[in-house]
């Protein structure tokens, strides 16, 4: 299927615009002035709003004052009739200047989020909303907010960037979060109202429009990748430990390192660590390294294959060395794959060949992993014990195979010719079942949205060599490419438009901005290219730009932090989804590398790509509805 253009175009084109203007940073000034200093020039920040581009005729302001750890003060007032927003916004700084707890906030990182409520709110029924609700009972989680009305009289006010702020993705999590907060009892006597709101915040620039809680990204741009990247290197490099461990996981909202998969773990005696993901943590600074040629990332990486190679474990196969590795009572295929893979790209990145007889002994192993059938051995040691081939059914991945082959297909650049064959001939195998046979077997495990990135990254390796270059390969890349790119939302169809970029399973699903995926769609383009397929590649350069652009409002940068009560761990931290604080090492590398793989082929395709299909991504504007 080819796609038009205009399907790509300009993801914001839905968006009311933002352009801070002069007079706009002269109230950003006063107030961030007047918050450090307790000061206030009541005239001059309502001459100062008058004449600033925000709405100057809303039905409520909303403001709320961050400064890292320290918890937050939110401040609101609905406008009086007729009354300008400017007279309502000073009152609301006034109240917000006069709170006790200002003077005690730390005001080199005070950050000013304003929200401006332009129409009515509407009474709901709280309890009936949900995010698969249509017309009325529609609760958008980060585009709308409550008004709060207790029995008591007290309002209360979760505005709609909250639910990024608090980490809030679906209707039942936000219900857990107010009843934590509220009591059940005391939301059943509440009468509910929803509202929406044009949200800014504060920043060493000035303004920055927010859209679900997230600063608007704006133009798709090389600077923008590139810092995104940057920012995910740093935080990997600032956390790694010394014996070579990554972060594993974060919660920015909460400050906290429990995983939301282990929660009983406990996260300093007995923290979960899966090895598979470490490895992808090592493979991120080492595309990052061959892309920027720093230098500074190789102790991380060294770091990182030598914590790797602690866990590898040495078997005989009639008299060759294999080698696995282990980890948590396992030995996954995934786990030795993705192994090999980060061996075989360190060797041909650097050069160097230190760890060559490890690479050598993994690829042994995962080739005696490929039964007579093609299929591969899932796991050869699971909960400390050897896994038969009879029992492998029962152990089935989806993922591990593909792992596997990408790792082989990238090892076997550093054999020479006349040793290839044999691993050639058992990938010939492995493909076969994994094209043609899995489908028929294992049909329950296959979605509409394809899934397996790493196979389609390992045969766009394979077609290095001219005698693995069967077209039912290349057919199988670009079909489940296509199926991506068909259920990913588009500028043209995009329910709202920070959906734009991201999959789904079901049309009108919350996106998967989906990093791994993204890697695999790239692998796809990457194919296309070597097979001087010019059509196929400029397709599929399109929907990459898109995607990309998705994957920017998962990054946490300096702008997107401003509630997190360690912004310097935050930092540079790759979200799991748009409205979820929580992130983990795989989350990072899959956008990252994907960003790392990606930006080689930025400018000779943004010379070639038609402006209106890639050059106009995210004009810098911001949605007010």
């Amino acid at each position: 299927m080819n796609f038009e253009p205009a399907h790509f175009a300009d993801p914001q084109s839905r968006l009311s615009a933002f352009e801070p203007t002069l007079a706009d940073r002269v109230l950003h000034d006063q107030v961030l002035a007047s918050l450090r200093s307790g000061k206030l020039d009541e005239q001059g920040v309502i001459d100062a709003f008058a004449v600033s581009s925000f709405p100057q005729h809303v039905v409520r302001v909303v403001l709320i004052l961050y400064a890292g750890a320290q918890p937050r003060i939110l401040v609101s007032r609905a406008t009086r009739v007729e009354a300008p927003a400017g007279a309502c916004f000073l009152e609301v700084f006034k109240r917000l200047l006069a709170h006790p707890r200002r003077a005690k906030m730390d005001g080199a990182s005070m950050r000013l989020q304003l929200d401006l409520v332009l129409e009515p709110p509407r009474a709901v029924n709280f309890f009936a909303m949900g995010m698969s609700q249509t017309g009325d009972r529609h609760f958008e989680i980060g585009v709308d907010g409550l008004l709060i009305q207790g029995a008591d009289g007290k309002l209360h006010i979760f505005p709609p960037g909250d639910g990024y702020v608090r980490s809030v993705m679906s209707m039942a999590q936000l219900r857990d979060y107010l009843t934590r907060v509220y009591g059940q009892d005391y939301l059943k006597a509440c009468r509910f109202q929803c509202f929406r709101s044009a949200s800014f915040i504060s920043s060493a620039e000035g303004w920055h429009a927010l859209y679900r809680g997230h600063p608007v990204v704006g133009p798709l741009t090389r600077q923008k990748i590139e810092h995104a990247l940057e920012l995910a290197v740093g935080h990997i490099r600032l956390t790694q430990q010394q014996d070579g461990k990554f972060l594993y996981y974060y919660d920015a909202a909460l400050d906290s390192r429990r995983d939301h998969e282990h929660p009983g773990r406990d996260v300093v005696k007995n923290p979960y660590y899966n090895i598979l993901r470490h490895g992808g943590g090592a493979l991120t600074c080492l595309f990052h390294e061959k892309l920027s040629h720093l230098g500074n990332t190789w102790p991380n990486i060294t770091r990182a294959i030598d914590y790797l190679l602690v866990q590898a474990r040495q078997l005989d196969y009639q008299g060759q060395t294999g080698a696995y590795i282990y980890s948590e009572k396992k030995a996954k295929l995934g786990g030795t794959g993705i192994a090999l893979y980060l061996l075989a790209q360190y060797q041909k990145v650097s050069g160097d060949a230190q760890y060559r007889q490890w690479a050598d002994q993994m690829a042994c192993h995962l080739v005696n992993q490929i039964t007579a059938s093609g299929e591969f051995i899932y796991y050869n040691i699971y909960l400390d014990k050897p896994v038969s081939e009879a029992e492998n059914p029962s152990h089935f991945s989806f993922f591990y195979p593909g792992e596997a082959v990408c790792g082989l297909a990238t090892y076997l650049h550093l054999v020479a010719p006349e040793q290839r064959e044999p691993i050639f001939a058992k990938l010939r195998a492995a493909l076969h079942f994994l094209l043609v046979e899995r489908p028929l077997v294992r049909a329950s495990e296959y979605s509409v949205l394809p899934s397996d990135g790493w196979l389609m990254m390992g045969i766009m390796e394979l077609w290095d060599f001219e005698t693995m270059r069967d077209p039912m390969y290349s057919d199988f890349v670009f079909s489940d490419a296509r199926k991506m790119i068909n259920h990913m939302y588009k500028v043209t169809d995009a329910p709202y438009p920070d959906y734009a970029g991201g999959f789904y399973y079901n049309f009108g699903d919350y996106p998967y901005a989906d990093g791994a995926r993204c890697e695999g769609l790239l692998g796809a383009y990457e194919l296309a290219v070597k097979m001087n397929d010019t059509a196929t590649a400029q397709e599929l350069w399109a929907a990459i730009g898109l995607a990309a652009w998705a994957l920017l409002h998962l990054v946490n940068t300096e702008d997107s932090i401003y509630f997190a009560p360690k912004p310097a761990l935050a930092l540079g931290g790759i979200r799991f989804k748009h409205t979820r604080q929580w992130f983990r090492i795989d989350t990072i590398q899959h956008v990252a590398s994907f960003f790392a793989k990606l930006l080689p082929y930025w400018d000779a395709n943004q010379a070639r790509t038609p402006p209106q299909a890639m050059a106009s991504l995210g004009k810098p504007q911001h949605a007010a509805v």
